[in-house]
Formats: structure tokens, C-alpha cells, sequence
């Protein structure tokens, strides 16, 4: 089935201009041929005519008319260029003294000057190139040269380009059709595989050979937008199962507990208690789907009109004096190194939304007693701030997936929380443009956000 109408498409068009471009180029290399053998020849031609009149005219003026006729007679009878000179010389009354022509247009030879005419040479019409001098005592000299060979040389040049030329357009057609049809097929594939992924299936990919032309470059492209494509889709596949998964139990938790309490004899006592509970799991819900609504807001990209220079110390030394009170009480040592003065362009809610979230994790899953340390510096156009601490970190087969949306390890599903501190990290890492890291320290887990600078000066 054809992509689009052949001519209206892409292809068409490349390679019409192809075909035109040849020709063009064929009919430029024609022009410069003929000028360069038919229009050199004729130039050569008039040169040797202009000589050749010239010094006869010279002789004529040295010894005579006589001298003159003697010198053409023997031009006419040395056996050289027989067959295409021309010599005549007239008296003042037009009566022929010597030459081979023996007719020619009345009054043709009555100006000096070089023209074309149609003469009898030897009885014999010939197309002829005549160099006419009227000499001092009204007695003419013309000196020519039959142009019959010339003039056939020139039609065998003509009919030599025109071959040519055709044969240029036969392998311009030719390399149109070939040109249409590898880029034709390229553009098949692509147009195959984007139906079949349309029709839903997602698996199918653009066959990448060996080539390394602009097609495979935008083959690679596309497949790597159809894998990026395809994780998205698994991933809004799975958020969608969790977010159900996640929903429905406090959900049923809720509905459950409200009507044992409406159906149980001691209502009047229970429902108070059941009610607050039931807005407690409400609470949590809500928590949930604030946090899933964070992860949409940084992965839209809308929050980067607030970004403004954020210096770090600043912000660092706020989060640690906030948590500090928590800390002493869990005897957690939380200690916090800044080298220089890092600044980034950043949200400072949304980066302090990635600090506590860290930070909440590392108390939490770290415990009372544990050490965290917090750190930051600045280094070749970049920020690194880390947070590391020495609980029991995260299984190694799992920590590529812990910034998946409601992951959770089997280790933590004993502890409160919905699985979404580190997704919120890793999209608001991703809107900041930066690399987020997560390590095992043996002992505990290291987190590296690695952030592009930003200038403190003004321009």
C-alpha cells in the first residue's frame, strides 16, 4: 500500500529534483564542450583568415598587384588545404585577375569586413567564411576557407551531445526509479512498524542493519522512543494496578470497620471511634494521592518557572536544624559537611521536599542510635550533595527498581509508608536535569544527587 499519493510524497520530489539536477548538469557540460571544440574552432578560423589577409595585403603594398596575383597563383597550386582554401583578387572594375571562386552574391565583396556567404568554389556551392580587404588602388583581395567540414564536424558534435544527452536521461530516469525505491523501502518499514504499534503491538521495533545512513541514525531514534514509550506505558500499568492495590484495602479497611460498628449493638460507643479511624485511613489516602500528584507536577516539567539560584548551605543548615530535635531523641548522630559555597538552579520547596524525603527514610529505616551524614560540594560545572547512612541498606537486586511508584522491599513492608519517597526524589531529581544515585555503603544505603551549577553573579 502506498504511504501517500507517489506525486504529492517525499520521494517524488527528491527524486524529481535528482533527474532535473542531472540533466541540468548534463546540459551544462554540453554547453562548455560545444563552445570549447566548435566555437574554438571557428575563432581559430577567423584568426588565420585576418593573418593570412593581412600579410597579403602587405605584400601588395611592397611589390605590386602582380607580386600579389603570383603569390595567390602559387597559393592555389602548392597542393596545401586544396580542398578548403579560398583566394580570389578583383581589379577596380570587379573582373576576377586571379582565385578559385567562380560565383558569389553581387555586391558581396564591396565592404571590408568578415562574413558568412554561400559562394561557387570550383564549381562547387559552398557555405564559406570570407575575409574581404578592398585594397589602396580599388582592387579587392578575399581570402577564405570552405566551412562544409566544419560545419559536419559541428552536426556530428551535436548529434554526439544529443546521444549523450539522452542517455543522460535514461540513467536519470534509471536513478530516480533506484533512488525512489531504497528510500521508498526505508520509509515503509518505519511506516509498517508505527501501524503495527498503533494496532497495540508495542514489542515491534524498525530492523537496524549494518548501515550507518541518516535512516539507521533515525531508526535508532525511533526504537529508542518506542522502548521509552513501551516503559511508560508498564509503568503506568503497574502505578495503575498499585494504585488500586493501594486504594482498595484501607478502602475496605474503612467500609469494613464502619459497618461492623453500625451493625454491632454497641454502636452509639463504637462509631465514634470507628469514624476516626476511618478518617485516619482517609488521611493516609489522601497523602498517597498528594504525593502521586507531586510525582505528575515535577515529570510535567511546570514547576521549572520558579527556579531561582538555591545556595545550599543555606538550605542544608535549615533541614538539619529542623531534624535535629528528632534526631537527638532517636540518639541519632546527623552531622552535615558543606566544602565552599555549592549553589544550584532549583525549586527550594522541591528541593527541600527531596532532602526531608531522604532524610525521613534514613531515620526511618536506619534507626535510633544510627549515623547520618549529609554532604555537599561543588566541582567542574556540577553539584553533589549526598546523604549516607549505616543502617541496613537496600537488597542489591533491588535497588534498581526502589524509584518505582509503590515499590517496597520485602525488609520494609513492616514499616508505615506507601512507596513513593524515592519516586518523588527521582522525578524532582529529573526536573532539576540531574543524576540520582543510590548505592549500598556496607553498612547502609548512599544516596548521591549529582545537580548542574548556577552563577551567583549578575551578567
Amino acid at each position: 500500500m502506498a504511504i501517500a499519493s507517489f506525486r504529492h510524497s517525499v520521494v517524488f520530489r527528491m527524486a524529481a529534483g535528482y533527474g532535473l539536477l542531472l540533466l541540468l548538469s548534463v546540459a551544462v557540460i554540453s554547453a562548455v564542450f560545444y563552445v570549447a571544440t566548435a566555437g574554438l574552432l571557428r575563432r581559430n578560423i577567423d584568426q588565420q583568415l585576418g593573418s593570412a589577409s593581412r600579410h597579403l595585403s602587405q605584400l601588395e603594398e611592397q611589390s605590386g598587384i602582380g607580386a600579389l596575383a603570383r603569390e595567390i597563383d602559387s597559393l592555389l597550386n602548392d597542393n596545401q588545404d586544396s580542398d578548403t582554401e579560398i583566394y580570389l583578387l578583383l581589379d577596380r572594375q570587379g573582373h576576377t585577375l586571379v582565385g578559385n571562386l567562380t560565383g558569389w552574391p553581387s555586391r558581396a565583396f564591396a565592404h571590408d569586413g568578415l562574413q558568412q556567404l554561400d559562394v561557387v568554389r570550383l564549381g562547387r556551392r559552398s557555405s564559406s567564411r570570407l575575409q574581404t580587404r578592398v585594397l589602396a588602388d580599388g582592387a579587392v583581395l578575399v581570402v577564405g576557407r570552405d566551412m562544409d567540414d566544419v560545419r559536419e564536424l559541428e552536426h556530428m558534435i551535436l548529434v554526439a551531445l544529443g546521444l549523450g544527452g539522452m542517455l543522460a536521461l535514461v540513467l536519470a530516469g534509471s536513478g530516480a526509479v533506484l533512488f525512489r525505491s531504497q528510500l521508498q523501502r526505508q520509509l515503509k518499514a518505519i511506516h509498517r512498524t508505527t501501524t503495527d504499534i498503533a494496532a497495540g503491538q508495542l514489542d515491534r521495533r524498525i530492523a537496524v542493519l549494518n548501515s550507518r545512513d541518516e535512516f539507521a541514525v533515525i531508526a535508532h531514534d525511533v526504537n529508542g522512543m518506542l522502548d521509552e514509550i513501551q516503559r511508560l506505558m508498564e509503568t503506568s500499568r503497574n502505578v495503575s494496578n498499585a494504585i488500586a492495590h493501594d486504594l482498595r484495602t484501607p478502602l475496605g479497611r474503612v467500609r469494613g470497620a464502619l459497618e461492623h460498628s453500625l451493625r454491632s449493638p454497641e454502636r452509639q460507643q463504637q462509631l465514634p471511634q470507628e469514624a476516626q479511624r476511618a478518617i485516619d485511613e482517609i488521611d493516609g489516602l489522601i497523602t498517597v494521592l498528594d504525593k502521586l500528584l507531586q510525582i505528575a507536577e515535577a515529570e510535567s516539567g511546570v514547576r521549572r518557572q520558579s527556579f531561582e539560584p538555591v545556595v545550599l548551605r543555606n538550605l542544608l543548615d535549615d533541614m538539619i536544624e529542623l531534624y535535629q530535635p528528632a534526631a537527638e531523641s532517636l540518639s541519632i548522630q546527623l552531622n552535615c559537611h558543606i566544602e565552599g559555597d555549592p549553589c544550584v538552579l532549583a525549586d527550594r520547596h522541591l528541593l527541600a521536599g527531596v532532602l526531608a524525603n531522604l532524610l525521613d527514610n534514613a531515620f526511618k529505616y536506619a534507626g535510633q542510635g544510627a549515623q547520618i551524614a549529609v554532604s555537599a560540594r561543588q566541582e567542574a560545572g556540577r553539584v553533589h550533595v549526598c546523604v549516607q547512612d549505616d543502617g541496613p541498606g537496600i537488597p542489591d537486586v533491588a535497588l534498581p527498581r526502589v524509584t518505582e511508584r509503590f515499590f517496597r522491599t520485602d525488609t520494609s513492608r513492616h514499616q508505615r509508608g506507601n512507596g513513593l519517597g524515592l519516586s518523588i526524589v527521582a522525578a524532582v531529581v529529573e526536573l532539576h536535569r540531574g543524576l540520582l544515585t543510590l548505592s549500598n555503603a556496607r553498612p547502609g544505603l548512599k544516596v548521591d544527587i549529582d545537580l548542574p551549577t548556577a552563577s551567583l553573579t549578575k551578567p
